[in-house]
């Protein structure tokens, strides 16, 4: 017997999809959030937390793909979460990236049926690629964007924050996070396969 991979819904259309986007939207968030948490004792730990919550959230991510096959799943977590980051204090443009980027894996998950793996792991590392948009008013306006970290954190800091964020190196991390969130993700649809459809949850 063989299991149909085509996809149940073309988009965000039943209030119970809007729930379940919801949960890993909140899910995301706090994997997220606890991530950058590590910032706060050091700037460079903000990497250890980037490598943490993306290898987390790629098992969530791959779960709401399964969970929901709905086009636009990706763009609402996006617009959630940056609204969310923008109201926490971070660049203004950080919604309206992560919905441009949500709505990329969007065209490229359906496109793979939400079921093949190298569909679904190049939509979460793409859409993954939002995470620098925080970063961007380091590079539009160093002085400004220092000088505010500086109230906040303290001069110190500050001036870390300065010798580990250059533009190579925020260049370098574009790239390795595009590949660890691809690795997650493939890491994640293997659990999902091996665990969570054995247990009928995906």
């Amino acid at each position: 017997m063989t299991t149909s991979t085509a996809p149940r819904a073309h988009g965000i259309t039943a209030p119970r999809t809007l729930v379940t986007v919801g949960v890993f939207t909140a899910l995301y968030f706090f994997f997220m959030f606890a991530g950058g948490m590590l910032g706060i004792f050091h700037p460079a730990m903000m990497f250890v937390g980037g490598v943490i919550s993306a290898v987390l959230n790629g098992i969530v991510c791959m779960l709401m793909v399964a969970k929901t096959r709905a086009m636009g799943a990706y763009a609402i977590l996006g617009g959630v979460v940056g609204l969310l980051m923008v109201a926490t204090g971070h660049y203004w443009a950080s919604a309206l990236i992560a919905v441009v980027f949500g709505a990329i894996a969007d065209a490229i998950t359906r496109a793979g049926g939400y079921t093949r793996t190298t569909a679904n792991a190049l939509g979460y590392a793409i859409f993954s690629l939002w995470g620098i948009s925080p970063l961007l008013p380091l590079l539009l306006n160093s002085d400004a964007y220092l000088a505010d970290l500086s109230d906040q954190m303290g001069a110190d800091y500050a001036q870390s924050f300065e010798r580990v964020f250059t533009l190579p190196v925020i260049g370098v991390w574009m790239v390795v996070s595009f590949i660890l969130s691809y690795g997650a993700a493939v890491l994640g649809m293997r659990i999902l396969r091996r665990h969570f459809e054995r247990a009928g949850v995906a």
